[in-house]
């Protein structure tokens, strides 16, 4: 780079043109304006930065404008681009430069706008020797989106991000139930890896501050959900098939996550306790993510849509998985989707005939840090018993891992060059349904072994031009 202009990259004729017209009024020497970082992009936060230098001690950032903006708007972006750049662990400067006016602002203790002289910018960019960092690393999702379930004690820290659409939605909610005395619902929605369940725990220890809160999981609670109730003051956490009345009774606001997974008869006594407890329910939800028949022909996310009525908030960018993971999933599911120029280096596929040694490998995986996810057996059919592990499909709702390990055997197979499954034996189960609900929990790596020939012949085509 210099002064952080690639070439692989177009840029807007105003960037450039406001670009020139800071190093004018700087007049750096060539050795100072070089070691920017122009127009950095985070996909996972939508999120660009102007310029980042990056030295040894310090980051400095600077945001270039056109035209005057309003102040208040000028110090919400740099004090979004400091909450960001924290990542770094670095001493963080902030500058907002106005081409048209040439004034420049600098952001104070993190909160306060203030104009200042380009003589205190020109020392920054002249100190400090750069410093060399993969930003795309440091920005990956397993960095900025952490899971309250799996990474507790960096949730209860406060060690993580919100994106842009999360915090938008956030204020939303805790303003409209700031606002409320009587019972009331409200909707989260999104599909997988929006960042639903980070959201509601953020929401929910926000809220703990100094009122009660029940969050309400439908599903089965694991280790995380125990220590969360435990750190913090005034949360309890229940599963839905555990819930008693006086547990809604107690409490000012009721949150209900993978609330898509309700049966009705829960949905009834959640309807029924917080209109009789007046109370405020919140409930998040996948309205396409639903693993079983019978959760399919539930009414549960009409009723609740019905009961939300116009108070819906939707996450709509995906942060879990990065795009070449999203990429594999979708041409997983359907390989007319694969193009020629995608390349899948964080996906491996093994191939291993033989279960018992299929299984062997799955440990050797586990010891490589990869979360083994099997598919959720039969009770009364053994046929899927050879996956058996720690955590399957079920157990594993509402939660994410950086690398996942699943095993695909001869009930799956391509028709038309889409993924299909046999029935499963548990005739309420849908495999396919299962097998995505495993693979997304995945934030940067996924292992498939196959243990059927065919299958593998079909998945290797995604693999062409790794």
């Amino acid at each position: 780079y210099y002064a952080g202009l690639a070439s692989t990259r177009e840029y807007k004729h105003q960037e450039i043109l406001d670009l020139v017209e800071l190093l004018e009024n700087l007049n750096l020497s060539s050795k100072d304006s070089s070691g920017f970082i122009f127009g950095y992009l985070v996909p996972q936060l939508n999120k660009e930065f102007d310029l980042i230098k990056i030295t040894k001690d310090y980051v400095l950032n600077i945001e270039l404008k056109s035209q005057q903006k309003d102040e208040i708007q000028l110090a919400k972006q740099l004090i979004q681009n400091t909450h960001y750049l924290k990542l770094l662990e670095k001493q963080i400067y902030c500058f907002t430069f106005v081409s048209s006016t040439k004034k420049l602002y600098k952001l104070v203790n993190n909160e306060e706008l203030q104009a200042t002289e380009f003589e205190e910018l020109k020392a920054l960019c002249s100190t400090g020797c750069v410093a060399e960092v993969d930003l795309d690393e440091i920005f990956a999702p397993k960095h900025i989106l952490v899971s309250p379930l799996n990474n507790t004690q960096r949730f209860l820290n406060g060690d993580y991000l919100l994106t842009e659409n999360q915090e938008s939605i956030k204020k939303k909610i805790l303003t409209k139930l700031d606002c409320l005395e009587t019972a009331y619902f409200f909707g989260l929605t999104g599909g997988p890896g929006t960042g639903k369940t980070l959201l509601l725990y953020d929401v929910a220890k926000q809220l703990s501050f100094n009122k009660k809160v029940l969050i309400i999981h439908s599903g089965l609670l694991c280790n995380g959900h125990s220590i969360l109730q435990n750190r913090i003051k005034n949360l309890r956490i229940s599963a839905a098939k555990a819930l008693r009345w006086r547990e809604i009774n107690n409490v000012d606001y009721v949150l209900v996550d993978e609330a898509q997974r309700l049966y009705e008869s829960a949905l009834d006594k959640i309807e029924r306790w917080v209109i009789k407890a007046k109370t405020i329910c919140v409930f998040s939800y996948d309205p396409n993510q639903r693993v079983s028949y019978s959760e399919n022909r539930r009414k549960t996310v009409d009723r609740i849509n019905s009961l939300c009525g116009e108070n819906k908030e939707k996450l709509t960018t995906k942060i879990r998985t990065n795009k070449e993971m999203a990429q594999f999933i979708n041409c997983l599911t359907n390989l007319k989707n694969y193009k020629p120029n995608y390349r899948f280096s964080h996906i491996k596929i093994f191939y291993e005939p033989d279960k018992a040694k299929a299984m062997e490998l799955a440990k050797n995986l586990v010891d490589e840090e990869y979360q083994y996810i099997s598919i959720t057996p039969s009770f009364y059919d053994h046929s899927l018993d050879y996956q058996k592990g720690k955590e399957n499909t079920h157990t594993v709702i509402g939660q994410e891992f950086d690398k996942v390990c699943m095993v695909m055997d001869s009930n799956f197979y391509y028709e038309d060059e889409k993924l299909e499954a046999k029935p499963h034996p548990n005739p309420d189960y849908i495999f396919t349904k299962l097998l995505s609900q495993g693979i997304t929990r995945a934030r940067s790596d996924l292992a498939l072994i196959i243990t059927d020939k065919k299958l593998l012949q079909n998945i290797l085509i995604l693999l062409n031009n790794r």
